[in-house]
């Protein structure tokens, strides 16, 4: 580590030469340590022509340094060193009323969702999002009690299930993992936008530890949270080629994990992550890094997911993305098996938080192409035939937005502030540099 750092930080024409290091470090055993420090980088500057590499390595070791400190700080717990950099539940932005379920599905409840959070209680969009909603409380299988909420376009608040049992033209359903630093109330907007411009259904997934869930937010409950409500959409009579995975920022391991294992007719990445330690490397292409120094604590490896979907697979990512930089997302691309690759969506001048309102427009026709391919296939599959063969998926020339009839729907301009899924405290960045092992330890809570 002081290798690395004292090559990243000093100037080259300012670093003496390696024997007159060696002598000024002749005597205490510190300094024959930095001797050896210094003779390791003349080696390093002898041997690696490319540039950069140990600059690279000084990065990479600090940022692991960091991540050992934070480790330590979590009393060496593993579950607590990726929740203390990973979770940020906010306070809760709702409540749920709940109330006597109905149908055949016996491991839900069904109940009402009322906000509580004034940014958003008096505001016109949200409560009309609420009225389009039901909200079913599920049990996980380790032991967890979460809400989801199903979205609908202009079918009035109850606990009916609004699908069409499957038949050629029945609504698609998306299946929303949101960010670390929101909860379904908040999302409650991004919902009602998605089903008023595509004409879908959105079923948005809660998180334990979130909201009105209970347990605490960890990796292995969110896996079984996104597991819970796919078992209950497709309970519900949704067959498993109209349901579509979205998982957005931190969301993206859930529902890639899913997409995985389990049959879907696709899955979208918005703000995706290669993994969870991968987020945190700052020279991915240098040793030394995080995700290579802690790889047994690594999770959501989505890195190794993306291979083995068997549906098409659509990554939207901004170029601009300063939390998750932007070559997760173009690795994520990449790395899709060929006859699942949809052309991806990188805007130009877009971040982390804000995709749908740098280019509203362009989002949602992105969207549309997507989901109108994957309705095309869903449809071939319910008529019995083969339907477009995985070889064939390929982006139209134009892509048109699909007109649903009401006077709201207008893709250039959404009806609700875009909301911050990711950390804005500076977190990652922060870990990247090597700086944020305390302020990470004290903001994260460790649960």
């Amino acid at each position: 580590f002081a290798l690395a750092q004292a090559k990243s930080s000093t100037p080259a024409a300012r670093l003496p030469s390696p024997r007159r290091r060696a002598r000024a470090c002749a005597r205490p055993r510190a300094q024959r340590v930095a001797a050896v420090a210094y003779s390791a980088v003349a080696t390093a500057e002898a041997e690696w022509d490319e540039p950069g590499v140990v600059a690279g390595m000084g990065t990479n070791c600090m940022a692991s340094v960091s991540i050992g400190c934070l480790f330590c700080c979590q009393g060496c717990n593993a579950e607590k060193l990726r929740n203390a950099f990973t979770f940020l539940p906010p306070q809760p932005s709702y409540t749920i009323v709940e109330e006597a379920a109905e149908g055949s599905n016996a491991n839900a409840r069904g109940g009402k969702l009322q906000f509580i959070s004034e940014p958003i209680k008096g505001f016109a969009f949200y409560q009309q999002a609420a009225k389009n909603a039901a909200v079913h409380v599920l049990s996980t299988s380790r032991g967890e009690r979460i809400p989801v909420v199903w979205v609908r376009n202009g079918t009035p608040n109850g606990n009916q299930n609004s699908t069409s049992g499957g038949r050629k033209g029945s609504p698609l359903v998306i299946l929303h993992c949101h960010g670390n630093a929101t909860d379904i109330g908040v999302m409650m907007g991004p919902y009602f936008e998605l089903t008023k411009q595509l004409g879908c259904e959105v079923v948005g997934v809660e998180y334990s530890g979130y909201g009105t869930s209970t347990g605490a937010p960890t990796s292995g409950n969110c896996l079984a949270d996104a597991e819970a409500a796919y078992n209950f959409v497709v309970g519900s009579g949704v067959p498993p080629e109209r349901i579509i995975a979205y998982g957005q920022s931190v969301g993206s391991g859930p529902a890639l994990a899913l997409a995985a294992r389990r049959p879907l007719g696709g899955v979208i990445l918005h703000s995706a992550m290669l993994s969870g330690i991968k987020v945190i490397d700052p020279q991915p292409e240098s040793c030394c890094k995080p995700s290579c120094m802690y790889c047994c604590f690594d999770f959501f490896h989505n890195d190794r997911h993306i291979k083995q979907v068997t549906c098409p697979a659509f990554i939207i990512h901004g170029m601009m993305d300063d939390i998750i930089p932007l070559y997760h997302g173009v690795r994520l691309a990449e790395g899709a098996p060929k006859p699942c690759k949809w052309p991806g969506y990188f805007p130009r001048d877009a971040g982390h938080n804000d995709i749908v309102e740098t280019n509203a427009g362009a989002y949602f026709r992105e969207l549309a192409g997507f989901l109108r391919n994957v309705q095309e296939r869903a449809d071939g599959v319910s008529r019995g035939a083969a339907g477009p063969s995985m070889s064939s998926i390929g982006k139209p020339a134009q892509v048109e937005m699909r007109d649903h009839g009401g006077p709201d729907v207008n893709p250039e301009t959404i009806h609700y502030a875009e909301p911050a899924v990711g950390p804005q405290d500076g977190r990652y960045a922060q870990l990247r540099a090597g700086q944020g092992h305390g302020n990470v330890a004290e903001r994260g809570g460790g649960k």
